[in-house]
Order: C-alpha cells, then sequence, then structure tokens
C-alpha cells in the first residue's frame, strides 16, 4: 500500500477541480458528498486493488483562498510485476494526475480484474518463452554432445563434422519438432470445449515436466521426442494466453496488453541466454538448461489456479464440436479469415523460424562465436526489443493493426536478413535496429489478429489451426534454408529466397487484412456484446 501527500493553495475553481473525480487511468466515484462537493473519492474502475483520495481544506475567507491537503492511497492491482508500474504511477499521483491519460497508460482504462489478469498471464508467458527457446539455443550443442567426431576451431572451441549432425540434419530435427502442433490444436480445441484456464493449465505444467526430462536425455532421440511435447505444449499455452488476454482486456488496450505479455515472454526467452554460458563449460553443459525448466512448475500450478474464467466464455452457449467446426464450411466470412490468416502465419515463419533456429549456428560456424560470446550478442541485440513492443501495442492501438504491422515486419525482415551478411560491429548494429523497430513493433500489431478476427466459440480452435499453418510454413522455412545453407555454405543468400515470405504477406496486410483497433470482439464478429 501507498501513501502520497501533497499541500496546495488554491482559489475556488481550482479547488472545485480538485473535488471533481479524476476520470482516466483511474474513474472516481464520490465517497462522502460536503455541502461544497466531495472531499473523499473511491474507486469505480481502475487496476487497482485499493485505492482512495481525500482533500481536507482549510479555508481563508478575507483571502478567498484555500489550503488543501490531498492524500492518496493506492495498492496495484497487478501480481508479481507491480513493481513495473508502481513508480510509474507514483509519479502520476504525486504530479496530481493532470494528464488523464499518460504516454505509458494503454488507450483504454484497465479495472481490477484485467490488472490481476496481466500479472498473471505474464508469469506464464515467461515460462513459455523459455521452454519455446531452449532447443533453438541449444540443439547445436545437444548435437555435439553425441557426436563422435569433431574438428578443432581457431578460438579453441570444437564443432561435430559427424556427416549424421550436419545442416541438413539439424533442419530435420527442428522440422520433427514442429509435429508438436498436434499437441498444440488438441489443446486449443479443448480450450474451446472446457475452458481457457483449464486447458492452460494442462499446457503449462506438461510443457514444463516435459522439457525438464530432456536433461536425461541419453540419444539425441530422447531430446527430440521430449522437445515434441514440450514445443506442443509450450505452443498451445502461448495461444491460449493471447486468447485469455484479448477476452479480458478493453477494446483500445487489446495490443497494449498483448505488447506486455510478449515482452514477458522475451523476457523468458532472454533467461535461455542466461544459463547457454552452461553449455560452453562442457558436453553436458546443455542440460542444464532444460533441467532449469523443472522450476517453473510450481509457478505454473499457481498461475493458472489464480486465474479467472474468462467473462466470455461464462456466457458462452456451448454446443457439440462439430457443430460449431461446421461454421467454417458454412460461413464465408469466418472461412475467408482462416484461410487469410492461415496463410499470413505460413508466409511469416518460412523466413523468421529458419531465421531464428540457425541464428546460433550461423553466429558459431560462420562468425566463430563462443557459447559465452553467442550469449552476449543476443542478450545485447535482443534486450532493447522491449522498446519496440511496447511502442508498437500503443501504435497498433491508436493507429492500427495494419500501418504499423506491415512497416514493422519490412524493417524486421529487411535488418534481419542484412545481418545474415553482416560481421564484426556491423552485425550488432543491424541486428539491433532490426530486433527495435522492425519485430518489436510489428508482433504485437499482428498477433492480436488471431484472438480477435474469430468468435468466442470458435476463437480458440480457430487459432490452433492457424498454428499448423504456421508450422507448415517453419517447416518448409526450416528444409529450404537448411539445405540451401548447406548447398551454398552461407545462411545468408539462403535465407533471402525464404525472405519472399513476408514480402508477400505485407502485400496481404495492406490489401487484404481488416482494421480491428478500437472495436469490440462483439462488433468485430457480429456477436451480442458482454453485458456484465
Amino acid at each position: 500500500m501507498t501513501t502520497q501527500r501533497r499541500t496546495l493553495v488554491v482559489n475556488d475553481e481550482e479547488l472545485a477541480t480538485l473535488r471533481t473525480p479524476h476520470d482516466g487511468i483511474v474513474l472516481e466515484e464520490p465517497v462522502r458528498e460536503e455541502i461544497d462537493g466531495a472531499n473523499r473519492f473511491g474507486l469505480a474502475e481502475g487496476p487497482f486493488s485499493h485505492y482512495e483520495r481525500t482533500l481536507t481544506v482549510t479555508s481563508v475567507p478575507e483571502s478567498g483562498m484555500h489550503e488543501v491537503v490531498e492524500e492518496t492511497t493506492w495498492k496495484i492491482a497487478v501480481p508479481v510485476f507491480w513493481f513495473l508500474f508502481w513508480p510509474l504511477f507514483r509519479r502520476h499521483v504525486a504530479q496530481g494526475q493532470q494528464n488523464p491519460q499518460p504516454w505509458w497508460a494503454p488507450g483504454g482504462r484497465l479495472d481490477t480484474r484485467a490488472a490481476r489478469v496481466i500479472g498473471l498471464l505474464g508469469v506464464l508467458a515467461i515460462i513459455n518463452g523459455y521452454i519455446g527457446t531452449v532447443i533453438g539455443q541449444t540443439l547445436t550443442f545437444a548435437a555435439d554432445d553425441f557426436c563422435t567426431e569433431f574438428t578443432e576451431l581457431a578460438n579453441g572451441g570444437r564443432t561435430c563434422v559427424d556427416p549424421d549432425h550436419d545442416r541438413s540434419a539439424r533442419a530435420n530435427i527442428f522440422s520433427v519438432v514442429r509435429v508438436a502442433v498436434v499437441f498444440a490444436l488438441g489443446l486449443t480445441v479443448l480450450g474451446d470445449r472446457k475452458g481457457r484456464r483449464f486447458a492452460m493449465s494442462i499446457a503449462a505444467s506438461t510443457s514444463c515436466i516435459a522439457t525438464a526430462l530432456g536433461a536425461f536425455a541419453p540419444a539425441i532421440e530422447w531430446v527430440t521426442i521430449t522437445q515434441i511435447i514440450a514445443r506442443g505444449s509450450s505452443t498451445g499455452m502461448w495461444l491460449l494466453v493471447l486468447i485469455f488476454a484479448a477476452e479480458e482486456f478493453p477494446p483500445k488496450s487489446r495490443a497494449y496488453g498483448v505488447s506486455m505479455l510478449v515482452l514477458l515472454a522475451g523476457l523468458g526467452s532472454g533467461m535461455v541466454l542466461w544459463v547457454l554460458p552452461a553449455a560452453g563449460f562442457a558436453d553436458w553443459g546443455w542440460r542444464v538448461i532444460y533441467g532449469v525448466a523443472a522450476i517453473f512448475i510450481p509457478a505454473t500450478v499457481w498461475a493458472t489456479r489464480q486465474l479467472p474464467t474468462t467473462k466470455r466464455f461464462e456466457s458462452l452457449e456451448h454446443r457439440p464440436i462439430r457443430e460449431s467446426l461446421a461454421e467454417f464450411a458454412a460461413n464465408p466470412k469466418l472461412r475467408n479469415r482462416l484461410l487469410l490468416l492461415s496463410f499470413g502465419a505460413l508466409l511469416a515463419t518460412v523466413f523468421s523460424t529458419p531465421a531464428s533456429q540457425f541464428d546460433n549456428q550461423f553466429l558459431r560456424d560462420e562468425l566463430g562465436f563462443t557459447a559465452g560470446r553467442i550469449s552476449l550478442f543476443t542478450v545485447t541485440t535482443g534486450t532493447p526489443i522491449g522498446i519496440g513492443v511496447l511502442l508498437g501495442g500503443m501504435l497498433a492501438d491508436r493507429f492500427g493493426r495494419r500501418p504499423i504491422g506491415a512497416i514493422g515486419l519490412a524493417i524486421g525482415t529487411a535488418m534481419t536478413l542484412f545481418s545474415f551478411f553482416s560481421d564484426g560491429t556491423t552485425i550488432w548494429f543491424v541486428r539491433m535496429v532490426g530486433v527495435v523497430l522492425g519485430a518489436g513493433v510489428a508482433v504485437p500489431a499482428l498477433t492480436v489478429y488471431g484472438p480477435e478476427l474469430f468468435p468466442t466459440r470458435l476463437r480458440s480452435t480457430a487459432n490452433g489451426v492457424t498454428i499448423v499453418f504456421g508450422v507448415v510454413g517453419s517447416v518448409i522455412g526450416l528444409q529450404l534454408v537448411g539445405r540451401l545453407a548447406e548447398r551454398w555454405d552461407a545462411f545468408g543468400p539462403a535465407l533471402s529466397v525464404a525472405s519472399i515470405g513476408p514480402v508477400l504477406l505485407i502485400a496481404l496486410i495492406l490489401t487484404l487484412y481488416p482494421e480491428t483497433a478500437n472495436r469490440t470482439l462483439e462488433d468485430i464478429n457480429d456477436e451480442p456484446e458482454l453485458t456484465s
């Protein structure tokens, strides 16, 4: 609980302003009426578990002035991550809340429930980010641990030269792991049948357990199998997190909320890099990174138990799954949206997946980076993505998804591709610019489309279908880039071929994607407006 006081000397007009309920981040309601107005205000709506503002007025009749002691007591409702917002709101209160909507606030006001939900989803987003990043950061080290023939590098490191562990073989492993989409699709269908929270609890715990079991792998096949389960569960979990957020946040704050979750998922991904240097200490060091997932199991249980059932799912009239799925065939609008987003997901991942999954291999093989230097590079260039993600969420809510998504995707693709042709200090600068101005800005604007464009009864299932197409694009991209990189002995030219995917996606966004900013989910999907 935080209490702030300030003393002011004001005239009659200024006193009347102080006695007017605030309507900004917080919507106040008078608690007690005085003859000349209210001197005590409580919380009508806002992201707080407690809020009270009181005025103690001492008037000086002969001067027409008043001495006012304003005391505001508040407690942010966001669990775990409250400290991120505390200094911002403390400054806001100290300034008298003069600007109802400061630059850092979402476009739409969050209530107590939404603030609590974003904190709980943030915990799951961090865990999901870690689980989803493990194999991409560790496969090159895990494959070497099971290798029998090595070559020494000039910098003292070593790399596997076993023909069974070359670039195309690792591309095959990355591709096989994409079979995990079957688990993700099953979880999303379950989310529409039994509820988002129930499906999310299964996904979160399964992904952590399966990843932790990878630490005991006796062969690379064990790593592959456990990662199929872990990646499928984490993919389903992420889709459910986004759907939960979309159903709980107000229309003008959906992209902002998604940007916060993307940012926290990025933090989870970065946590892999914190422990990645362990992979360079010994051949078995990569196992530590998998074992860390066991620590997250209690957090997943706590967070999923604390989450409420979404209001939209509670008000849903449930129907048999076959009847619901038949709508995709019978309803042209739904069918076209599903095809549009599915094809868009395929085009995006044709480039983004190999660019991400082969990044460590590129840094290690072509630039000679050690595990420690890879970690430093990724942390240094990736950490500023938070700036772009927050900016992208705010801009997407205020100026629309389409222009912000298209511009961010264009910059991100161009800079990422350029980085695979760079070295020295250039690659550090190019990658950072691409991450901040490209990927960071585009992700919240485009990610929010999936939960927005489908009705509540089909929202989870439809997003599961689109992720299947995203996986198809991933496999195409991994196989294409893996084989071309092996033939040309370089990843840059191979990724140039794959970049046709995001180029076509930008054209689709600008011509066919609908604009959903500042519209309720019910308005977008022709459903009855939520009344509670």
